[in-house]
Parts: structure tokens; sequence; C-alpha cells
């Protein structure tokens, strides 16, 4: 019975409102208003009315949201309702299941995350003429299912680890309730099942699952390629008796326990952020999971790491849809999401604004780990600081520091946030004794002291001797744990037989050709992949990778394999001539999966031999890059072509891609590198195209290092030598820089005589120079003060280009055209204008570039009379403009000035 004034809103299944009397009748669109309220927090009324009436108009919708807040209060929730005029929200004590499921599962608490599990969310209520209100719905409702589930989950993982198989199978079914096509959780009951002896239960579970297919989407459904595999295995080997652990089948030992690290796992619970140091094997990657329990993992892997953001985007591409994905998120993701065609966003740092949303809400509160930091690429590292800075719970890192200290741009990352180091040792002789004792359910320390002499305490030496003991018959099971008769009578427990290497024992137990190839493609593989590189059928290959799973060398991933350590990927490839591997990277490239990243296929192509195949795909890897705005990882990704000798021609192309790139990097000795390169192919090549670009380009140099002369020199000299030889791209980029070059000098003629010479050239064919072009011709008229001229360039800057445009360059000319505007009196279409510049500024997070229109801002508010406006503007635009400059402040100065004086006349 709840006491005092609580309100409690059931959202999870059918929507319920109680308060401290009971149950209260709330109803349509006053409970979707509720609920949106409770888990929204304060709206504006004016987003309510649209929100609830989206088939109405504002007034109406306003009329209609006045009544129903009425009713509200005359429901009883008066005490909770906090309406002003201007907004909405609920106060005082307001109990939300799916609020309260959330807390639960960011606080690793999964059986209270669990324990909120209702339902579908707002089950069967329908809100009538409220399009935006079911867009929310649908969107929270995604949500809100892919939480449940991984509390669930959770839930699973926690009665697991205390040997609670029932609690397992109940939580597994009670997902299947949720969705009943989940065959994760069919694949886990089945495990279980299969682990306590009921293959039958096992197998009618995976029966059931088709059954429902069937219904659900037709005939010819089928389940995906991992769970029939596992039905397939299940149905040919009578798998373990009754009373082994789930999880457990043949010779597999069981996962060891967490011990010896209990300090370690309290650093990490009490750190917001910190990098786990250690070498390979030792454990880091158990401590990490294990502490973080269903936490969100990063996995760096060698054949990503030149791929910009490859570990967070072979994550977010590995998920089955964007349920997870806020609606207002998707379309932004789903564009950085389609290489190879490039994010379609605007510059890095909305890109990295995108991706770091998106890694918030797949993650849904739970803490995210990025392991390998030695393979992983920076910017998903920076990504994953970002998703920090915006309110992740944890991000815990890990890495190798030998191999970390070769990754100059990790350790730059690194360096912004400079995380607490923890550094792992082996398990000392106590930490191995617990480890035993665990395992066995009892202690027997000669046993352990001879473990601990064999293996020196190393976590996964300590496994995999355990897992070779068991294989022997040396170690037998019992009800879930381990037992050795060695402790019994013993005297120096040598004849404990211990395997002499346990790379040995890895090497021996499958056909190392498959696993050969497995470890050269990466971390995870596909089977057909590898058979077809060695040449087996796909059959038999998967006979091989099935004995490598007995045997823990690779697990089930998906469709295809996962090698379970790295020392295990690595032992394959140790002794593997270079002709070999050589033949296998070639045979790996050639028979690539589509969809393979082209830098992954590159790669391949190169270390096989073939650097005339891999030099395109190089490029159109670096291509990509430069579409997520990952400038550096596309200079490197082109220097991978330029190594694989591209030809003259296209190198030229190269080296103009990487000279941009360094604008962009603010590289400035590399810029000029690359220009002095391209003279050198440009000499060769003898082409007077190339020579024309280059002298474009070189204008261009100059001209930002304020050479204006420089500039003019290097144009007028390219277009006396070649003349009418050039075509008109080129001809129109060089007459550009002319032009820009002149305006900077003040030559008001003579620069619009080459300017408007580029736009004739340019209009039709390249609407993004012809937009350049037209912002230089504005700038000339509006410095001279002819508005009116500079008006009509400004305006057709923004119109010449492509309709979706979102550019620092167009952000500038609607900047202008405001500016244009205001001193012409047209304050309307002013505000207009630099509302949708300030607006773009914003999506692009281009702070210079806002104080800009800010300032132009505040003193149309000021010439509107609207003082108060006026000086709040002034004020943000100080915060943003740059201290010392004139662009900006040319307009600043003279308004503050007029605000400390008061309105007298509009600002010039």
């Amino acid at each position: 019975m709840h006491t005092g004034s609580v309100l409690i809103l059931r959202t999870l299944g059918v929507p319920r409102v109680t308060g401290p009397a009971g149950l209260l009748d709330v109803t349509g669109k006053s409970l979707a208003l509720l609920m949106f309220l409770a888990l929204e927090g304060e709206t504006p009324r004016e987003v309510l009315a649209d929100l609830l009436w989206s088939d109405q108009g504002t007034e109406a919708a306003r009329r209609n949201l006045r009544v129903q807040l009425h009713r509200l209060k005359g429901s009883g929730l008066a005490e909770w309702l906090d309406v002003t005029p201007g907004a909405a929200a609920l106060r005082g004590e307001v109990q939300v299941d799916l609020l309260a499921l959330r807390a639960a599962l960011a606080a690793g608490d999964a059986p209270g995350a669990a324990a909120r599990v209702g339902g579908r969310f707002l089950d069967h209520l329908s809100v009538p003429g409220a399009a935006e209100f079911g867009a929310w719905q649908e969107r929270v409702a995604g949500q809100a299912l892919d939480e449940q589930l991984r509390a669930l989950d959770a839930l699973a993982a926690h009665e697991a680890a205390r040997g609670a198989w029932p609690g397992v199978l109940a939580a597994h079914a009670r997902a299947l309730g949720l969705d009943p096509l989940r065959e994760r959780s069919v694949r886990a009951q089945m495990e279980t099942l299969a682990g306590r002896g009921q293959r039958e239960e096992a197998l009618d579970a995976y029966r059931a699952l088709c059954r429902r297919l069937r219904e659900e989407l037709g005939a010819h459904a089928q389940p995906l390629p991992a769970t029939r595999l596992l039905a397939q295995t299940l149905a040919q080997d009578p798998g373990p008796t009754r009373g082994v652990a789930p999880g457990l089948s043949g010779n597999a030992a069981p996962p060891g326990p967490l011990v010896g690290r209990s300090a370690e796992v309290a650093a990490l619970r009490a750190a917001r952020t910190i990098l786990v140091l250690g070498e390979a094997g030792i454990g880091k990657s158990r401590l990490l999971r294990g502490a973080g329990g269903d936490a969100l993992v990063l996995r760096g892997a060698p054949e990503l790491t030149p791929l910009p953001f490859g570990a967070l985007l072979d994550a977010l591409r590995a998920q089955p849809s964007l349920a997870w994905c806020p609606e207002p998120l998707r379309p932004a993701l789903v564009a950085a999401l389609g290489a190879p065609g490039g994010s379609g966003l605007p510059d890095r740092g909305a890109t990295l604004d995108v991706l770091a949303q998106a890694l918030l809400a797949l993650a849904g509160g739970r803490p995210l780990i990025a392991e390998d930091l030695h393979w992983l690429d920076a910017g998903s590292l920076e990504t994953a600081f970002l998703a920090l800075h915006r309110g992740a719970r944890h991000l815990w890192l890990s890495a190798r520091p030998e191999d970390l200290a070769g990754r100059a741009d990790v350790l730059e990352v690194l360096a912004r946030v400079n995380p607490p180091r923890l550094t792992l040792q082996e398990l000392p002789l106590e930490g191995v004794a617990e480890l035993i004792t665990q395992l066995a359910g009892r202690e027997a320390p000669l046993f352990t002291a001879r473990l601990f002499e064999a293996t020196a305490g190393h976590p996964l030496f300590l496994m995999e001797t355990l897992r070779d003991l068991r294989e022997r018959g040396v170690l037998s099971e019992r009800g879930g744990r381990w037992h050795t008769p060695f402790d019994a009578f013993t005297v120096d427990y040598a004849e404990v037989p211990v395997p002499p290497s346990v790379t040995q024992a890895i090497r021996g137990r499958v056909t190392r050709q498959l696993l050969q190839a497995g470890a050269l493609w990466g971390e995870a593989f596909p089977p057909a992949l590898v058979a077809g590189c060695v040449g087996v059928p796909v059959g038999d290959a998967l006979d091989e990778l099935e004995r490598a799973q007995e045997a823990r060398l690779v697990t089930p991933d998906g469709a295809g394999f996962r090698f379970g350590h790295d020392l295990h990927r690595r032992a394959m490839l140790d002794g593997l001539s270079g002709a070999r591997r050589a033949h296998l990277h070639a045979g790996l490239a050639a028979l690539a999966p589509a969809g393979t990243p082209a830098g992954t296929v590159a790669r391949h192509f190169e270390r096989g031999g073939e650097p005339g195949r891999a030099w395109p795909l190089w490029v159109q890897a670096a291509r990509e890059a430069e579409g997520l705005f990952a400038h550096a990882d596309a200079f490197a990704l082109y220097g991978r072509a330029l190594a694989c000798g591209a030809p003259p021609r296209e190198a030229f192309a190269v080296r103009v891609a990487r000279s941009e790139l360094c604008r962009h990097l603010d590289d400035e000795p590399g810029r000029e590198a690359e220009l002095t390169a391209l003279a050198q192919l440009a000499a060769g090549l003898d082409d007077a195209g190339c020579w024309a670009d280059l002298a474009a380009r070189r204008a261009k140099w100059h001209t930002e290092r304020d050479e204006y002369a420089l500039a003019v020199a290097e144009v007028q000299a390219a277009l006396a030598r070649f003349g009418g030889a050039l075509e008109d791209d080129v001809r129109s980029a060089l007459l550009l820089e002319g032009g820009a070059a002149l305006a900077c000098l003040e030559d008001w003629p003579a620069s619009a005589l080459l300017l408007q010479e580029s736009l004739a050239l340019t209009r039709e064919r390249l609407p993004v120079r012809a937009s350049n072009v037209l912002y230089w011709l504005g700038y000339g008229a509006y410095r001279t003060g002819e508005f009116a001229q500079a008006e009509r360039a400004y305006r057709q800057s923004v119109e010449v280009l492509p309709a979706g445009t979102l550019s620092r360059g167009r952000v500038l000319s609607l900047w202008k055209l405001g500016a244009c505007l205001r001193r012409l009196g047209q304050l309307g279409e002013a505000s207009a204008a630099l509302r949708e510049a300030d607006d773009n500024a914003r999506t692009l997070n281009a702070g210079s570039i806002r104080g800009l229109i800010v300032a132009e801002q505040a003193a149309l508010a000021f010439d509107q009379g609207e003082q108060e406006v006026a000086s709040a503007l002034a004020a943000e635009a100080q915060s943003l403009l740059t201290p010392g400059g004139e662009e900006g402040w040319d307009v600043l100065r003279p308004l503050l000035a007029a605000l400390a004086a008061g309105p007298v006349t509009a600002l010039g």
C-alpha cells in the first residue's frame, strides 16, 4: 500500500495511472499527455499542442490543449501538474516504470531491472489525429523493447552466475514473450537446455521457432544460420549428460570465474573512465566484462585499424535493425553508415556528434568498453570520449602497453582526457587457489601449487592448462564442479600432467590452413571465405571449424566464427612462411564477400603481392574516409595508394586530394610538400590541364597566406602560357582564384572581370564553384557599398547550390545576405536569412561563424527597436567572436556604443 502523495505511472503494458486512493480514470489524449510529460519532462505548450493535435491549426490546437490540461486537473492530478503560460510539467513524486527500469540497468541491478519488464510500451493506446505523438510513441516503444530485452538478458546472466538454471530459462522465456522471433533468446534456451541434458527439449525450442517463423513470415522463412547450425549440432551429437552446467559440452571447459581482481573491479566501478593495461592473455577483457555486466563493447581489430570509425561502424552495422536509435537521429545515422558514399553530413564535427549520439543510444545506460586500443582507430576512440562527455556512465579501455606505444594517433586522443591507468599482473598463488576452490567446490592446495608453478598465474595459460587436463580425463566434472584426485594421494604433485606448451596444444587441435586463412582475415571470419581460400568444400570446412569450436579456439559469431582469444589467432600465424602468407592474402582479397570495406580488400591485395589491384581500392577507401570527414585517415589511405604505385595521372589526382586534406588539417608544411610533388608529376606528364590545376592550387595557397600579388601572378602566368587549351573547369578554377586574390587587393574592376568569366563557365556545370564565385562577386559589391548588387549575388550564391546542401560556404552566403537585407531596410527578410544561417551554423558546430551571424542579429534587433533582445544577442556575440579580430566586431562595436547611449537611430 502506497502512502503519501505518490503518483505511479505504468507505461510498459496496458498503461495505468495510480494515485494514493487507487486507480485514476485517465484515458485518450489526457493519458497520452500525462505519459509524454512523465518521460520527456517540462515541454513548451506549443510543442504539446502540435504533438497531440497534429491535424489542426495552431489556435485550435492550443485551445484543445487548454481543455485537456483542465481535464487532467479535474481527474485528480492537480497535485502533480505544473502548468505555466508557456509550458507544462509534472512535479512532486512520480514513479514511472520505464524510468525505474533504465535506472536499474544503469546501476547494474539485473533483478531490479527485470522486475520492471511489463510488455509493449503504452500497449493499446491509440490517439487519433496525433501523428506526432504516434511517431514519438513508436520510437520510445522500440527503445523500451530493447531495454526490456537487455534487462532480461542481464537477469539470465545473473541467474547463470548463481547456477540457477530454471531462472535462466524463465528469463529467456520472458524475452521471447516480448519478441517471439528473437533468435538470440532461442539459442540461449537451446544451449541451456542442452547443457542440462535436455537435448529433446532444446530441439523442441528450435522447432517452435521454425513454426513461428512460418506463421509470421511465410512458408519459406528459416532461422538464422547460427541457430540452424546449433540445431544441427544438437541433432547429431547427444551432448552432455544431465547435470552438466549450461554452456559446457563435450570436452569444453567451463568459463573460469573472475577471481583475484576485487581491488581492480572496485577501481573500475569507481572511475568514469580508466585505461587497463596488460600483456596478452592477462585477463583485461575478462576483468572489464566481469565488472561491466551487459556493457556495450567496441573491439579494436587489426583489419579495422586503418578504416575511419572502423570499430564503431562495424558495431553499428552489426545491429539487426535501428529500433534502438531515436527517430530524429536515424536519417543522419543511416547516411553515416552508408559507405561507400560517405556520410552525407556537413563536416567532421557533425559526424562525430551523430556517431556519439548513436553510441549513447545503443548503450542505453550500459557501461561502454573499448577493448584493444592498440588496434582501435582514433575516430572510434574520439567518439567514445564524446559519448562519455555527453553522459555515458562509464568508458573503460584496455590495451597492451608495448603495442599502444606505437599508436601516435590514439595516444594523441588519449592525452586529451588522460584517463587513469590500471596495470594488470599475473594472479598470485592466492588467486589461483581461489579459482580452483570455486571450480572444484573445495580447496585443492597441492594441485593449486603445481598449477601455479606451471603457469606463473597467467590467466589464459591457467584456463588452457585446465582445459587440456580435462580433455585428457585428468579432471572430472560432477554437478557443474571440477574434481581432481591428486590432492588425495600426491606427495610432490609431480604426477599432475601439465602440457609442455600451451601454444603447441592450441596449434595441434585443428587443421591449420583454415584457421591460418581466418587469422589473416581478422578476428572474425566467414566459413565460406576461408574454405574457398584453401580450396576445400564448405561442408568439410564447417566440420573442421566445429572441432575448433569444441576446443574453444573459435566461437560462433552470427553466420561465421571468431577466435576465442588473440593469442589463439597469433599462434595460428607463428611459423607461417612469407610465400604462404602472400598466397592466402591474395586468395582472401579475390574472394572477399560483397560489402567488405575497400580498405580491407586493398590490404589483402597489397600483402598478397598485387599492388596494381590494391591501389584503386586504397583510393576508394580514402574517398570513403573523406566522406566521414576523417581527414587524417584519408590522407594516410591515399598514401597507401601512392605506395602501391598508382600510375602518374592517377597519382596526380591522389596528390591533389592530399593537398586539399592538408588544408583541413592545417598542415601547411604537408600542403607545400604535396604541391612540390604535384609539380614533379606535372613535369613528367607535360599536360596543360595538370599545370593549370597546379597553378590554381598554388594561387589559393598564396591567397590564404595573404600573398595576394603572388597569387595573381601565378594565375596570369598560367593563363598566358596555356590560353585556350584549357578545359572549362580548369580555366574557371584559375579565374576564381585570380578574382579572389584581386578582390583582396581591392582591385574591384579586375576582380569582377575574372569572376564573371569564371561564373559563365561554371553556373550550369559546377554549382559549388559557381556559389563560391558569386560569394566573391558579392564581397566586392558589399565592400564598395553596393548593397543591392551584393544582395543579388549572395542570394544567387545560396540558390545555385543543390537542394539540401549544408556547408560553411552556404552559411557564409546566408549571413552576408542577411547583412545586405538589413542595410537595405528589408528587416523581415533579413531576420529569416540570419535565422537560417544560425540554424545551419549550429548544425555545423561552427562557433566562429555563429559569432558573425549573432552580431548581425543583434544589430537587426536594435534596428527593430528590441533593445533588450539586442543587448542579450550582443553579449552572446562577444562570447563567440575572436577577441581582437575585425570581422563581426565592425558591427558589434558600434552596436555596443549605441546600446550604452540608448536607442536613437538605426545602425548602418
